[in-house]
């Protein structure tokens, strides 16, 4: 999924002194992700501003950046980004920065160091460090939640506090709370918990369709897998699910290169999938059961 984002940060990456051999400034355009924070697994593309003298800044058009070239670098937070890059598109000049999909509950701190230099020469005519925080944003307080309901994890803000978890229990008076999300209920005990990250995704995993490609799948995954430290009943709404499967589902997890076959209910009357697991992790399921051998044999990659 690819964002543009487009408000003004004023960052001057031309020193003084190249600034009369070039005759602009450069700085790159950011927006309220200096706020919010990039989201992991996703791709942002920033702006490369130009302003001559006293002029408003403009895109940075192709025609301008001839004679030069851009070199970026990683500072920090190599184990959050992919390697940042220059694209043009439309003859406008773009910084894109893609994500990595991990699914922390902390917000992790990123730098790229941009530097314009001549072509020829690679004579530097400045630089600039963009900063970034990274990560999955906390849900809002729970305080006007109504004991016994549900409550709805949207992967906009899917990171639950250790503070949001004292006042769920205490609502609850101890007794177990359900957290859903598209597609899924999660009940669990939430007593003394720390912070957890639900994100979920029915993204599906490319090993097990290249595996077995004559056989269908439903996929479901918490990339944050997060720990509970105790059973809770998982249920899974398979009902678009039930005129192709009749009632024949198998339920397996997704661990590495590996499935491992997992004991799950189905329920006919509410067309829904439940077990028992503590962490909630990737999990597959089909309408028939993989052999054995197949079973621990998934290529990796």
């Amino acid at each position: 999924m690819k964002k543009i984002l487009s408000l003004v940060l004023a960052v001057v990456i031309l020193a003084a002194s190249a600034q009369a051999a070039f005759g602009a400034e450069l700085s790159v355009r950011l927006a309220d992700a200096r706020q919010e924070g990039l989201r992991p697994g996703e791709e942002y593309r920033f702006p490369l501003m130009i302003r001559y003298e006293d002029e408003v800044p403009s895109h940075l058009r192709k025609e301008e950046g001839e004679g030069k070239r851009f070199s970026l670098a990683i500072q920090s937070g190599e184990e959050f980004i992919l390697p940042p890059r220059i694209e043009m598109e439309k003859g406008r000049y773009y910084l894109t920065v893609n994500t990595k999909p991990i699914y922390d509950t902390k917000l992790a701190q990123a730098e790229i160091l941009v530097r314009l230099q001549e072509e020829d020469t690679g004579k530097e005519l400045g630089r600039d460090t963009v900063r970034f925080e990274i990560g999955s944003p906390a849900m809002k307080a729970l305080d006007d939640l109504p004991a016994g309901e549900a409550v709805r994890v949207s992967n906009a803000a899917p990171v639950l506090t250790a503070g949001h978890f004292k006042t769920l229990s205490e609502k609850n008076e101890g007794e177990d709370v359900t957290l859903a999300g598209p597609g899924w209920e999660y009940t669990v005990d939430v007593s003394g918990l720390e912070e957890q990250n639900l994100y979920s995704t029915a993204a599906v995993v490319p090993e097990v369709l290249e595996k077995y490609p004559e056989q269908e799948f439903r996929f479901l995954s918490f990339p944050g897998n997060p720990d509970f430290q105790t059973p809770g009943t998982l249920v899974i709404d398979v009902s678009d699910l039930t005129d192709s499967y009749g009632e024949e589902f198998y339920l397996y997890r997704c661990l590495g290169d590996r499935l491992y076959y997992l004991r799950s209910q189905y329920d006919p009357e509410g067309e829904t999938l439940s077990f028992q697991p503590s962490q909630l992790g990737s999990y597959v399921i089909t309408d028939r059961k993989i052999g054995d051998m197949e079973l621990r044999r998934l290529d990796s990659r």
